[in-house]
């Protein structure tokens, strides 16, 4: 039988490369304990309904989704639907602000194309319970720190605001559902193998698709369990079919099932030109890009301005002005995107990427309503974000970190079984100092342990013989040069200035 293959898309790490990356790891676990966020860890398998909340139509679709005892149940594919979980089952009446951050492996189903699933590490943090501009400079402001830590400083930060947007598109009198939808398909529209008629098609399908929804939500209206406007225009339709003695259609539709679909239809068509309307809005939009002075003029102009639309473009001008004068950011590093979104539908104001390279590096954004929505008793706003480490390891290698080796610096090595007990005292005294491998099992011919070594990348061998067991003392050769030298454990140890990693 062959051996069991690696599931594509998932991955080992040699010992080189998990110490790599446990270093850069390292790096930005304490930046963000620096800015005081304490570590959590939430569970790998969560509820799939989890996950299904507000999480945007790619994130659904790429969801590992398994069924156990009846219940569908997922690997989790990102870390702030997990930390709302928390929050509302553990935390909503503890003091706030709370700090925390998480990193593990996420996991998330891709098309066949891209080998089925995908896992990958995320570390990040989540601010919960704070609003405002510092609140979310201080999430940029640490996403860059941690970067720059890592010597990764040549970076371009994108931010965007789908507040803006949300409240904008209000000035287009849509129902809920639609401004809804044409918000999820912010992304689409910058996309340029997508655009506004992908957008528009989308809309399309999802009218068709629903057809029958809108046809409940009418019957309810007529029952009195909506809005009173439509069930007087559902009343006042089917007292004109009546009037027009029309009975019944040739399909046996009575009045009161024309009366519905006349409605729908109705809708539809008076909502046609507010929706292009609106399309035409986002358009315009999404093209805008630039530096924040230049941006922020043409926001100015184009956007419909209200106290709302007001204080959120003001508070956004905070937050860069934080960044930059306050965290000590360069403004020529920041780009403004009014259309960028994320593709995630629980962001509720302000959203953000790091760059470099041409990859992503990090991103996140505010969402304000998505830890109600979850289950918590009040609003609670929040913020943060998350780095992809395999992205970030990439680029701080060509940025110049190195991690220090994992490898042990010494080999202690006994020659016969009697010298074992005294082999494993020797190691165990220099373990105080430095990492030490002991070579197993004795060995009368200790060239092949020499021969270990420098596979290994061990610099230094100690030889525990019977002539140093009776004496306590070791025999220390140099890897490189062969040189042997017999001295006492304790000059061995002073000779070491500095202890080792």
């Amino acid at each position: 039988m062959p051996a069991p293959l690696r599931p594509p898309g998932v991955y080992d790490r040699t010992p080189a490369e998990a110490a790599e990356a446990a270093a850069v790891s390292s790096v930005l676990i304490a930046a963000m304990s620096r800015y005081g966020y304490q570590s959590v860890e939430t569970p790998v398998i969560e509820y799939a309904d989890l996950f299904l909340t507000k999480s945007g139509d790619e994130a659904i679709n790429r969801l590992f989704t398994f069924e156990m005892y009846g219940r569908q149940l997922c690997l989790r594919s990102e870390f702030t639907a997990s930390a709302a979980r928390l929050y509302v089952e553990r935390f909503q009446h503890e003091p706030k602000p709370l700090r925390w951050q998480f990193a593990g492996p996420v996991f998330r189903y891709e098309s066949p194309g891209k080998g089925h699933s995908r896992q990958f590490t995320m570390l990040g943090t989540e601010l919960i319970g704070a609003t405002g501009a510092a609140a979310d400079a201080e999430t940029v402001g640490l996403a860059a720190d941690g970067l720059s830590a890592l010597g990764i400083r040549e970076t371009t930060i994108y931010m965007g605001h789908l507040g803006l947007l949300n409240r904008a598109l209000d000035h287009f009198d849509l129902d809920r559902r639609t401004k809804r939808f044409l918000l999820s398909q912010v992304e689409n529209l910058r996309r340029p193998e997508r655009g506004r008629a992908y957008v528009e098609k989308r809309f399309e399908q999802m009218v068709a698709l629903s057809a029958n929804a809108e046809s409940l939500v009418a019957e309810r209206a007529m029952l009195g369990e909506n809005e009173a406007s439509a069930e007087d225009i559902a009343h006042a339709l089917e007292l004109l079919l009546r009037s027009a003695n029309l009975g019944t259609t040739g399909s046996g539709r009575t009045n009161e099932d024309v009366a519905q679909r006349l409605l729908t239809k109705s809708r539809r068509a008076n909502q046609q030109v507010t929706i292009h309307r609106a399309l035409d809005f986002l358009h315009s939009v999404v093209g805008i890009e630039g530096a924040p002075q230049a941006v922020f003029h043409e926001l100015d102009a184009l956007f419909p301005m209200d106290a709302a639309m007001r204080s959120l473009l003001d508070e956004w001008r905070e937050t860069v002005t934080l960044l930059t004068e306050g965290y000590g950011l360069d403004a020529a590093r920041f780009v403004l995107q009014p259309g960028l979104a994320r593709g995630v539908n629980y962001y509720t104001g302000f959203v953000f990427e790091i760059h470099s390279g041409g990859e992503q590096l990090c991103g996140g954004g505010r969402y304000d309503d998505f830890i109600r929505v979850v289950g918590a008793a009040q609003d609670t706003p929040a913020v943060g974000f998350m780095y992809g480490l395999e992205r970030v390891l990439d680029e701080a290698r060509r940025a110049g970190f190195r991690a220090a080796p994992n490898a042990p610096q010494v080999l202690v090595v006994p020659i016969d079984s009697a010298d074992s007990i005294y082999a494993v005292q020797v190691a165990a005294r220099l373990r105080t100092a430095c990492a030490v491998e002991l070579y197993p099992p004795p060995t009368r011919n200790p060239t092949q342990a020499y021969t270990y070594a420098a596979r290994r990348g061990i610099t230094q061998i100690v030889v525990i013989g019977e002539r140093e067991r009776t004496a306590q003392t070791i025999t220390v050769r140099d890897a490189r040069s062969g040189a042997q030298t017999m001295l006492t454990l304790e000059a061995l140890l002073a000779s070491w200035k500095e202890p080792r990693p």
